[in-house]
Formats: C-alpha cells, structure tokens, sequence
C-alpha cells in the first residue's frame, strides 16, 4: 500500500426471518463498508429491516472515524424508522 492509497471494503450478509410455520416475514440486511488509509480508516454500518414485501420499516446508520492508531475518533447514529403513509 503507497502512503496515499485508500483501500475500500464491503460486506453485505443477509438474513432471512420466518415465522414458526416457515413463512417468510421479512429480512435484515447488514451493509458495512470500510475505507482504510494512512491516517485511520471509517466504517459505514448499515441495518436495514424489511418486510416480507421487500418494504423497507427501519434503517440504522452508524458511521465511525479512526484514526491511525485504530482509536475512535468520531461515531454518528441515525436511526430512521419507516411511517405509513395515509
């Protein structure tokens, strides 16, 4: 890695939930991207909750800085949660 290279990550795991008779009602997806350079790295979790129509209900956002020397430097939630609409 040259003292200005970034290098960028991604891992998307998916879990599907079902009810006790097995039917689908919905998943939860677990997106984190990481970025890491010389100076500390970030890293990007989101949550999303959805339905069994694909339907998006929560999103849970947490977006932490670091610096070289893996310290927390920063964090930032945002937690938004779906309304229907009427």
């Amino acid at each position: 890695m040259g003292e200005d290279d970034i290098e960028i990550g991604e891992e998307v795991d998916v879990a599907v939930v079902r009810d006790e008779a097995g039917e689908v009602v919905g998943a939860v997806v677990d997106d984190v991207v990481v970025a890491t350079g010389p100076e500390g790295s970030m890293v990007d979790e989101t949550i999303d909750v959805l339905d069994s129509d694909g339907t998006l209900l929560l999103e849970d956002e947490t977006v932490s800085v670091y610096d070289a020397d893996a310290n927390l430097v920063a964090q930032e939630e945002t937690v938004a949660i779906a309304l229907d609409a009427q």
